[in-house]
């Protein structure tokens, strides 16, 4: 008996939208106090940075390989395996003996956790692609990707308390508990995603022309560098606030704030931007708005002033990562999905991990004014963005009109 179009779409929109809520759900919980734990194992302040910089410079070369095994043996399946692995990896964690197999198993984590979220990119555009093809109605990038946001905020906001319940040494167990959903979520998907099936004459390349390449190239290099520019918040905005006396409970608003704002612009993001058509257009918008919040924040601003800054991070974050995706997922060959959002996580590794160790040099020499950077890093981003607009506009009038996300010659099973 054939399912009817709608419920396909709509089976398709609940389950990417859960994966993606379940991926983040441990970030929450990880990004605060995960080095609370490692603290809490023995590990020095010098061990706990090499742990959370080195996985971040080893995805610079792992995340292009894992995404091109997608790309050839299946993208769900493969985010199946990375976010079995990241599972296994926090339990291996509880029972480690010593600092050096503490160290090794937080560098797996960070591993396996970082190459998901550009496979869940991939494996979200794959579906949108399959779904236009077979001319069912389509889905919405923004409105299933928010989900994420929205994990990630509820679990910051309940972490506190939930630490307060397994302090310490116990964090591990939260972690290794919440870590399950993701699993679960992903093996999920790998069993329901449809077979996908290639045009036997696409040349298989990574676009399907120079200008595309070129393009994507550019795209690549705005996206990456915006990103870049996000490292002096991320590495030192809460150590700072907390020297100006802000409470805890301000901070872990602040940041809240930037989470909250971004993920209504992920929901928005489809009217604002017009699809891929819009897509170059939210990089100037990103790259835009991250010049002026790092040029602000590096006045020291007042809080409520702070607080407006933070939500910024709907432009400077959430407009660029989104700008970047849909409109590299427009110009990516159908073998190469998944390998094009690698190469994007990349270079955000490698710009992120250079800027993160120019930011504590700087802020030892210029204190807030290291900001200025950031904002420098930023406009360096926004010219990129402009000659990325120029190229998607000299594209689309080549053929005549935008080029089709559903390009490529996929094909839907029927259930």
């Amino acid at each position: 008996m054939a399912v009817k179009p709608n419920r396909i779409v709509t089976a398709t929109a609940l389950r990417l939208s859960i994966l993606w809520s379940c991926l983040f759900a441990a970030v929450g919980i990880h990004l605060p106090y995960f080095t609370v734990w490692l603290a809490s194992q023995g590990l020095s302040n010098e061990l706990i940075a090499q742990a959370v910089a080195v996985p971040m410079l080893l995805r610079i070369l792992t995340t292009p390989a894992i995404a091109a095994i997608a790309d050839r043996h299946g993208i769900a399946r493969t985010l199946a395996f990375a976010a079995s692995a990241a599972c296994l990896s926090y339990a291996a964690l509880s029972f480690a003996p010593g600092p050096a197999l503490v160290f090794a198993g937080a560098v797996g984590v960070g591993l396996a956790q970082g190459v998901m979220p550009s496979l869940a990119d991939a494996l979200t555009l794959t579906e949108i692609r399959r779904l236009q093809d077979a001319r069912l109605r389509t889905l919405d990038y923004g409105r299933i990707r928010v989900f994420a946001s929205l994990s990630v905020l509820f679990t910051m906001l309940g972490s506190g308390a939930l630490v307060t319940l397994l302090p310490g040494g116990k964090i591990i167990w939260l972690l290794v508990a919440i870590s399950i959903f993701p699993a679960a979520a992903a093996i999920w998907n790998a069993r329901q995603s449809r077979p996908a099936r290639l045009n036997p004459r696409d040349p298989g390349t990574l676009t399907a022309s120079r200008e595309k390449l070129r393009l994507a190239l550019v795209c690549i290099a705005a996206a990456a560098l915006v990103q870049a520019s996000h490292a002096e918040v991320y590495t030192f905005g809460t150590l700072h606030w907390r020297s100006l006396g802000l409470s805890p409970g301000f901070i872990g608003v602040a940041w809240a704030s930037g989470v909250a704002c971004e993920s209504v612009l992920f929901v928005a993001v489809g009217r604002l931007s017009g699809g891929e058509r819009g897509a170059a257009v939210l990089l100037i918008l990103g790259a835009s708005g991250a010049a002026i919040r790092w040029t602000a924040m590096s006045f020291d601003p007042p809080w409520g002033l702070l607080l407006a800054l933070q939500g910024m991070h709907a432009l400077s974050f959430a407009a660029t990562y989104t700008g970047s995706v849909i409109l590299l997922g427009s110009l990516a060959g159908p073998y190469h999905r998944a390998r094009m959002q690698g190469w994007l996580a990349s270079a955000v590794a490698l710009t992120t991990a250079l800027a993160t160790m120019a930011a504590g040099v700087l802020t030892d020499s210029l204190g807030q004014r290291a900001y200025l950077v950031m904002a420098a890093l930023a406009v360096c981003g926004l010219a990129f963005a402009i000659v990325t607009v120029a190229l998607k506009r000299r594209l689309d009038g080549a053929v005549g009109h935008p080029q089709s996300a559903g390009a490529g010659g996929w094909t839907i099973e029927p259930s």
